[in-house]
């Protein structure tokens, strides 16, 4: 029997609009959730009417921040918390409800360093019908600057799998995130930088992978990408991709994919050439262009080529069938020559 775990997160607070980061309200009303969690407003918000913590914050001050955990059930439930700091992830999206392998490396100040659950509220038990408010405290780093954005994330506990149907057993677990934005001013300008370009897969699919780092305190937000990949020297474009309305993290980065879709990979010197583009309303219109050399090794082509799942068939060479006619014939030869030998004996 073949397990499958299906995470379904209702994420409250992550949807970032072209003026910086706008929350929308998780559905409380699906019966499967049967617990909900609410913002409770702090009070000196940028916008007391979000539904996350949206607050102005100073160097070294101290912010406490409630949430309200609401039991829907006729039996006791247990919720457990606990906060991220968000990432982009590799769909361009921000994430909020884990924490990244690795963090970029001008991450200074991470919401999940510096918050603390108050004792005792990490894991609470909500009475059947009932609620219960938890608190956390936020201590800003005295180096705090820009925008600092994390997750307030909630899991209740013993989340059991569903019947299992058809050789599959699902599992349905919900969860919520509150986002909490800490800003103390917003930056003056934006700023973008291309890492690394590498071959590699994504989703099993053969790909150009471009590093995309966002070195500023700042959501960057509207983001378009254009790429092109040449060989070098070369202005014949072999593989290309765009995409619209990407987001990044503050001090993030992820890895923009060039997919060569169903053609293989092939060993070589090329060229990449990107354009990013961001109308994001908190500054003007920006744009970064780049272009990088790489190289695909014969290595890095044949395990690629090999792990990917979506390859043609390799295409057979014409020496094969020569040397197939070449076998033939020898063959054929051979047999003349006995049935001839034989002939003369006779």
């Amino acid at each position: 029997m073949k397990k499958i775990t299906t995470l379904l997160l209702l994420i409250s607070g992550i949807f970032i609009g072209s003026s910086g980061l706008n929350a929308q309200a998780a559905d409380h009303s699906n019966a499967n959730i049967q617990y909900s969690v609410n913002k409770i407003s702090p009070g000196n918000e940028v916008d007391a009417n979000s539904s996350f913590y949206d607050l102005k914050v100073k160097p070294g001050q101290t912010r406490q921040i409630q949430a309200r955990i609401r039991n829907a059930t006729a039996k006791q439930i247990t919720v457990k918390s606990k906060f991220f700091t968000t990432f982009t992830n590799n769909s361009g999206q921000v994430a909020y409800t884990q924490a990244a392998k690795k963090d970029d490396t001008s991450l200074q100040n991470k919401i999940s360093d510096f918050t603390e659950i108050k004792k005792g509220d990490e894991q609470v038990t909500i009475p059947a019908k009932g609620s219960r408010v938890v608190t956390a405290t936020i201590k800003v780093p005295q180096s705090a600057t820009g925008v600092m954005l994390g997750s307030w994330y909630f899991e209740k506990n013993n989340q059991n799998a569903g019947k299992p149907a058809n050789g599959i057993n699902i599992n349905h677990k919900y969860g919520y995130a509150l986002a909490v934005k800490l800003t103390t001013k917003e930056i003056s300008h934006p700023k973008l930088t291309l890492g690394t370009v590498t071959p590699g897969l994504k989703n099993y699919r053969k790909a150009v992978l471009a590093t995309i780092h966002n070195p500023r305190p700042a959501v960057m937000s509207q983001l378009s990408v254009k790429t092109e990949v040449t060989q070098k020297g070369a202005t014949t474009v072999l593989f290309k991709n765009t995409s619209q309305n990407l987001i990044m993290a503050p001090n993030s980065h992820f890895q923009y994919p060039t997919f060569l879709d169903k053609q293989p990979m092939k060993a070589g010197d090329y060229t990449l050439n990107m354009t990013v583009t961001t109308k994001d309303a908190k500054w003007p219109d920006q744009t970064w262009q780049w272009s990088k050399n790489f190289t695909i090794t014969n290595e890095q082509a044949r395990q690629n080529n090999r792990q990917a799942k979506n390859d043609p068939d390799v295409p057979i060479s014409i020496w094969w069938y020569v040397a197939g006619v070449v076998l033939i014939a020898a063959i054929s030869a051979g047999i003349v020559y006995l049935l001839m030998n034989r002939k003369r004996r006779q």
